[in-house]
């Protein structure tokens, strides 16, 4: 695949996460999370499972520096909280679960929001902003429609475009939650391949996953969370029906194709 991920980077800073605890509404929601030293490093994809509600999202809004903590998360050694909003942004790009449907924007405009970290306002984008956003725009394959409004997408077509901002924004973290929701086959299929192409050129991506079929096949890391805590860190083809009947209170079953594809199969109860 060309585009931005087929950049190569520095690498990408690790984040270490020490105690962390999240509360809001009343409600504790990630208890005393603590990461090894590599379990966030960059280079592997990572993505997190869990049952809703395990904290998933509410842990990759944390790292994005949206959310109040208690504890330790580290950026590259330095303390989350202790970034300027501007800065974050040109460090970490996050894909959130759900937008807002009256977008007012252009997809192309959109697409150039990413571009703001780097000083490229809409009133000011420069030649090579426009390159980015063009080539970010192809990369997710959604250059016919740059010049729709975004509030007339379907839900899969604005998760591409919200892709292809984030690769405009160019971070070296990418926190993605459910990517491939609304999502068909094809898609699904190309923004997978995005997120293990740009954790090969060297970024840190972490992503939330509903399917674990998908998850087990791309992932090289899997963050196991389960009422708020981490309940396994493995990789992905260590997953198991132990692991997965632990998870989500139900057995499991693997089945097997006779071209050696793997599928995970909940038993019924």
């Amino acid at each position: 695949m060309t585009g931005p991920a087929s950049r190569k980077i520095e690498r990408a800073p690790t984040i270490i996460i020490r105690n962390l605890s999240v509360s809001y509404g009343g409600d504790t929601v990630l208890r005393d999370i603590s990461s090894g030293g590599d379990d966030f490093s960059p280079g592997r994809l990572i993505i997190l499972i869990g049952p809703n509600g395990s904290g998933k999202s509410t842990l990759l809004r944390t790292l994005c520096g949206l959310l109040r903590y208690e504890g330790s998360v580290t950026l590259g050694g330095r303390e989350l909280r202790t970034y300027r909003r501007k800065e974050l942004g040109q460090i970490v790009g996050m894909l959130p679960q759900h937008t807002a449907a009256d977008i007012s924007y252009s997809v192309h405009d959109l697409i150039g929001l990413g571009r703001i970290p780097h000083g490229g306002l809409l009133s000011s984008r420069s030649e090579a902003d426009e390159e980015v956003i063009l080539e970010a725009a192809g990369a997710m394959g959604v250059e016919r429609l740059l010049f729709r409004q975004a509030s007339k997408l379907s839900g899969g077509e604005m998760r591409r475009v919200l892709m292809a901002m984030l690769l405009a924004q160019d971070p070296a973290v990418f926190l993605l939650d459910e990517p491939s929701s609304a999502s068909d086959i094809k898609h699904a299929a190309l923004m997978f391949s995005m997120m293990k192409d740009l954790s090969s050129a060297g970024k840190l991506v972490i992503s939330a996953v509903h399917d674990i079929n998908l998850a087990a096949r791309f992932a090289d890391v899997l963050v196991v969370i389960k009422e708020g805590r981490i309940m396994d860190i493995v990789q992905g083809r260590d997953l198991d029906e132990e692991i997965l009947g632990r998870l989500y209170d139900v057995p499991f079953e693997l089945f097997t194709s006779s071209g050696g594809e793997r599928a995970w199969h909940a038993r019924r109860v």
